[in-house]
């Protein structure tokens, strides 16, 4: 029985001996090339057969040829990703208002999307899409086919930007961020915040739109039109102040111009958040009393706007006019908004408050201060009476020398 066994298993193994690498090797090749030419005879007889169809009933020939043109384009449109010759993988095409898809077409060969734009031409015509593209800014991202690009443009498949307006931001401010963002003309975005007939339609009794122009995040699209923004903004400002605030702002004898006026003050002066309820209650009790307010960023807005010089550094919120500090010069400038020469509150805003300043206007913290200062620090030292607030002053001054 032993012996049986050993022959039984030298047997096997002689027999294993011969399923080698190489067999394995022969065996695909062999199948691939059986496939291979299953595939060749397929296709000969196919056109063998279209041959012979084409001359027995050539249309039908010709039908079943365009149909299979037809599926490998639409295949190829619909299903295979566009050769991504770009380093990022995400590129952008901007729409212009008015562009054909002959310029469309050009700007997609530009940034290497697509190589031939003839089917987009051809397609977008047999459509009547040709001249109706939604402008604004189209992304594609790599992997994305000839259709979803096609299909993308003439859905006006715009993609959102989301552009941040900030607390305290101008017309002018507000007119720069959105030329870099979306590409608004600036100009054109300020003349809008002034044009009279707008800002009747939009019902805010003011000559120009300064201060309604609510800071938020707002999705938008590249090119947008001047009026739509500003539409957008002031009706984010309506939701804001709400029938309740309007109610406060008469129980405090003011109106919403006269608050939203006070508010922007109050935003232009308070780098810190936690003062805002502080430094509204100083002016709150300068207006109970009849003194000036003296608020230096309403002088600097006086040298900007009432001067007409071009000032592009100027800032709003930290006391400087083009790079230096405020002069005392500066405070005679002849203005409304001149604080430290006209009393009470100036004609206008100043810049767009946001709504913890608006809240801040309302409702004022409850203390009998009449004066700050700046520490240098972002925050302010507040005082009751002129010698505190002199004394303030020159305890900062000593600071910032360096003496005890």
């Amino acid at each position: 029985m032993r012996g049986l066994l050993i022959m039984y298993n030298e047997n096997t193994k002689t027999e294993r001996e011969y399923i080698t690498v190489t067999d394995w090797i022969v065996f695909l090749v062999s199948t691939f090339l059986i496939f291979l030419s299953s595939i060749l005879l397929l296709v000969c007889g196919l056109i063998i057969g279209l041959f012979n169809l084409f001359k027995r009933k050539p249309a039908l020939a010709l039908s079943i040829i365009v149909i299979a043109a037809v599926s490998l384009i639409a295949v190829c449109w619909c299903v295979v990703p566009v050769p991504w010759n770009i380093k990022e993988d995400r590129v952008h095409v901007i729409v212009a208002e008015g562009d054909s898809m002959a310029k469309i077409v050009e700007r997609l060969r530009e940034t290497n999307l697509i190589d031939d734009g003839r089917s987009f031409l051809i397609l977008s015509r047999l459509l009547g899409k040709d001249r109706h593209i939604q402008a604004g800014r189209y992304d594609f991202d790599r992997g994305t086919t000839l259709y979803s690009v096609f299909n993308k443009l003439v859905q006006g498949e715009v993609t959102p930007i989301q552009v941040l307006i900030p607390e305290g931001s101008t017309i002018k401010g507000i007119a720069r961020i959105l030329k870099e963002e979306i590409g608004v003309d600036s100009t054109e975005f300020v003349e809008a915040a002034a044009d009279s007939q707008l800002i009747r339609e939009l019902n805010i009794p003011t000559r120009d739109l300064e201060g309604y122009l609510f800071p938020d995040t707002y999705k938008l699209h590249w090119g947008m039109d001047p009026a739509r923004l500003i539409e957008a903004m002031v009706n984010e400002f309506k939701r804001t102040f709400t029938p309740v605030l309007s109610q406060r702002s008469h129980e405090i004898n003011l109106s919403t111009h006269e608050v939203i006026t006070l508010s922007s003050m109050i935003e232009a002066e308070a780098k810190d958040g936690q003062e805002r309820e502080m430094i509204s209650a100083v002016y709150h009790n300068r207006l109970k009393l009849g003194m000036l307010l003296q608020c230096d960023p309403t002088v600097i807005y006086a040298l900007d706007h009432e001067r007409a010089v071009t000032r592009p550094s100027l800032n709003h919120t930290d006391g400087r006019v083009s790079g230096r500090p405020l002069l005392l010069e500066d405070l005679e400038v002849d203005s409304p908004y001149n604080t430290y020469k006209y009393p009470g509150l100036p004609p206008g805003p100043i810049c767009s408050p946001g709504k913890a300043s608006i809240l801040a206007a309302l409702y004022p913290a409850e203390v009998d201060y009449l004066y700050f200062v700046a520490a240098g620090d972002g925050t302010h030292i507040f005082s009751s009476t002129l010698d505190e607030h002199n004394r303030a002053k020159n305890r900062i001054k000593r600071t910032r020398k360096g003496a005890p």
